[in-house]
């Protein structure tokens, strides 16, 4: 017996594997990003010294964008030699608009004696994103951070 499939015919395996993967690719987009991926590019912008990006990331209370990057622009200048090296370990939301990222944080990484601590950065949802409450960060993580 020959069996051959007939032109135009699509498989049912086929059609729902699709319409899973629409679905997932869906939720995905509209779940927005997660407090830790915030946190991963906010200590990226941090390493980088980009007031910008940093601190389009930061919640400091009622005060506008650039006001936040002239804040973090004289933080980031008194900070242009300090060091740090990061691994997040663990992310819990306590509500829909607050949550806390735990990480192992080395700083003055590139100096001798340097060893492994934790800290946290608290994270709040403003305007549906999730930033980084600067407000609450140790001031003994990072030196200077802008008030």
């Amino acid at each position: 017996m020959n069996r051959m499939n007939r032109s135009g015919r699509v498989s049912l395996p086929l059609i729902i594997l699709i319409v899973v993967a629409v679905v997932a690719v869906t939720i995905f987009f509209l779940a927005g990003e997660s407090p830790s991926g915030v946190a991963t590019k906010f200590l990226l912008a941090l390493a980088r010294k980009d007031a910008k990006a940093v601190a389009a990331l930061s919640y400091m209370g009622p005060i506008d964008e650039a006001e936040k990057v002239k804040r973090w622009q004289k933080t980031l200048d008194a900070t242009k030699y300090w060091r740090f090296n990061y691994a997040i370990t663990d992310t819990s939301q306590q509500d829909a608009n607050n949550a806390t990222v735990r990480m192992k944080w080395i700083k003055a990484a590139d100096q001798g004696g340097a060893f492994e601590e934790k800290y946290e950065l608290p994270m709040v949802k403003k305007d549906g994103s999730w930033q980084v409450d600067v407000r609450g960060i140790s001031r003994e993580m990072y030196p200077s951070l802008p008030q």
